[in-house]
């Protein structure tokens, strides 16, 4: 140790003496202090190196977990793909079929059966011996031919759909589809009545249509996540009116579920094709997304409240989006809007921005259903903010989109009795390019 060497030679020359005594032990300190250094050294090393090497295997951990969650989506999305285009698509395709030529083929018999009281049921005509027409009797043939090959198309497809509510649409439809069959063959027989319950699931085209757009929002998703691109998050407002609906999604479902709509539901369906597309615009806890779908139409719903869209998702053939009307992009996609006490929280300026695109999600002719509070100016009361219309204001809602026009307005007293507010009602049409252009 040179440093200990030349220490010992100045003592040595200062004082032999202690040279003599200590040196061995000085010698034998600074080895030691040396060798302690050198193994903590070591030790630091090595420990640098144990903490490289586990980063390295989180890292390559971490690498191998996405690959592996990237592999799934893969195969997630194969899935789906193959779902779409082997079952979706093709039953969609030939129940648009069957719908139109249904719709031909009832017209007449409905108004033969209108006087009768009773109404019309192609079972019951048949089972009572009633005559077609040729007309009749050829476009009954192609609906009951397409109906063997939806049920084909539920037979192969086994294990395709996942949702047992939608299962057992699809086994109600095969029931009502071989009986009817089996009564236009006449190998049916007994009093109509005995067959009564056996009926066309109306919830049906709504509920495969909710499936579709399942899949294809989780399509989307994964997608993204193949790509590597982080899914667009929506930005959400941090309002307190969203926060008391979030809080008080299960009051409010308490308090509104089972409000009697029937006459609003009235005047709104007589301007909507039967079983036509309608999107639910702030659809709240879905009281009124799963009338439409068990009436027989295809829904869409959103709304901005997190907790409320759950609450709209609960009911098996509903599909909610939870956006906001700032976030809406969709084109000529609707037949009907329904936007029952949607608008009433957004500001005039947001209003005009969610019918302007509302509208663009109306179809040409479509038509648009708006409730809103009838009042004066606005106010923040329990926690919500409100915006209030009157006969003469409400026009500033609409009057900027030269594609509406008004249909309807009519004043309806609250369905809640702790309300002092009464509604005021809109139907707007979305006129066709060629009539606005002959009217400017």
């Amino acid at each position: 140790m040179p440093i200990i060497r030349d220490i010992l030679d100045w003592i040595q020359k200062q004082n032999p003496e202690i040279v003599k005594a200590w040196g061995p032990v000085l010698v034998g300190l600074g080895t030691m202090v040396i060798s302690f250094i050198a193994l903590l050294a070591s030790l630091v090393i090595n420990m640098c190196l144990l903490w490289f090497q586990r980063s390295q295997n989180k890292r390559q951990n971490a690498f191998n977990e996405r690959q592996l969650s990237l592999s799934k989506s893969k195969e997630e999305r194969d899935d789906i793909l193959k779902r779409l285009n082997t079952f979706y698509g093709p039953f969609i395709e030939l129940r648009t079929q069957s719908k139109l030529l249904y719709s031909k083929f009832e017209d007449e018999l409905v108004k033969k059966s209108a006087g009768t009281g009773k109404r019309f049921r192609t079972l019951r005509h048949l089972l009572e011996a009633k005559t077609f027409t040729p007309q009749e009797e050829n476009l009954l043939k192609q609906i009951l031919d397409i109906n063997k090959n939806l049920l084909k198309l539920i037979v192969s497809s086994s294990g395709v759909v996942d949702k047992l509510e939608l299962q057992d649409l699809l086994g109600k439809f095969g029931a009502h589809s071989r009986i009817l069959q089996l009564a236009y063959e006449k190998k049916l027989s007994g009093p109509p009545e005995l067959f009564e319950d056996i009926v066309f699931p109306l919830p049906l085209d709504g509920a495969v249509e909710s499936a579709i757009q399942r899949l294809k929002y989780r399509l989307k998703d994964l997608d993204d996540t193949i790509e590597r691109h982080h899914p667009m998050k929506r930005k959400k407002k941090g309002n307190s009116t969203l926060e008391y609906y979030d809080k008080n999604a299960d009051q409010y479902l308490n308090k509104t579920l089972f409000l009697d709509l029937s006459g609003l539901y009235k005047e709104f369906e007589a301007h909507v094709s039967k079983r036509g597309r309608i999107l639910d615009a702030g659809c709240g806890v879905g009281r009124d997304t799963r009338y439409f779908i068990e009436n027989g139409y295809t829904v869409i719903s959103f709304d901005a409240s997190k907790e409320m869209a759950r609450k709209c998702n609960e009911y098996p053939h509903a599909f909610c989006l939870n956006i906001s009307f700032e976030d809406l992009n969709l084109n000529e996609e609707f037949e009907g809007i329904w936007c029952c006490g949607s608008l009433l929280h957004l500001t005039l300026e947001e209003g005009k921005e969610a019918i302007r695109r509302l509208t663009t999600s109306l179809k040409v002719e479509g038509i648009m259903f708006v409730s809103l509070k009838e009042g004066e100016g606005n106010e923040e009361s329990g926690g919500r903010f409100f915006q209030y219309y009157n006969e003469s204001s409400v026009g500033e809602l609409y009057k900027g989109d030269s594609r509406l026009e008004v249909v309807k307005v009519w004043v309806t007293k609250s369905l809640v009795p702790e309300e002092k507010h009464d509604w005021l009602n809109l139907l707007l049409r979305r006129k066709h390019p060629r009539l606005t252009a002959e009217r400017s």
